[in-house]
């Protein structure tokens, strides 16, 4: 009996991978339909113990790469190139077999922007130069 549809897989599928049901097992994968071959992966996140797991039962995976406008990319490790304990993958969807992790995908926070500090305080003679430097002509 499939899984409901997990609350997290809107955070996940955004920009090129797409919530959908599979076609042969009925549940809920992440599809990335951007390239030729269409590829479904499980929604579960997995870590460092997780990846382990996947290596071992040879489920290929590939790693989320986050960007700073929360948007993903997807890269696929070669060999022990580009993997890393501190990386969030996915692994290959196959019909009929248990995920290796139902663990949800939490998109890193956001840092706030440095803001401008206060206390600066500039002279009557540092803004005469700055002003007279300005209106230079070049």
């Amino acid at each position: 009996m499939p899984r409901r549809k997990p609350s997290w897989l809107k955070h996940l599928c955004t920009g090129r991978l797409k919530a959908r049901r599979c076609a042969g097992c009925r549940e809920w994968v992440a599809v990335d339909e951007q390239g030729p071959v269409w590829e479904a992966y499980d929604p579960g996140v997995l870590d460092a113990k997780d990846l382990t797991t996947a290596i071992i039962l040879e489920r290929p995976f590939t790693r989320i790469h986050q960007h700073t406008a929360g948007l993903l990319t997807l890269r696929n490790p070669c060999g022990a190139r580009g993997i890393s304990p501190d990386g969030q993958y996915l692994a290959i969807h196959e019909c009929h077999r248990t995920p290796i992790s139902t663990k949800p995908y939490k998109p890193a926070k956001r840092r706030p922007v440095p803001r401008w500090d206060s206390d600066i305080h500039l002279s009557d003679e540092d803004v005469r130069l700055f002003t007279e430097l300005w209106r230079r002509p070049l």
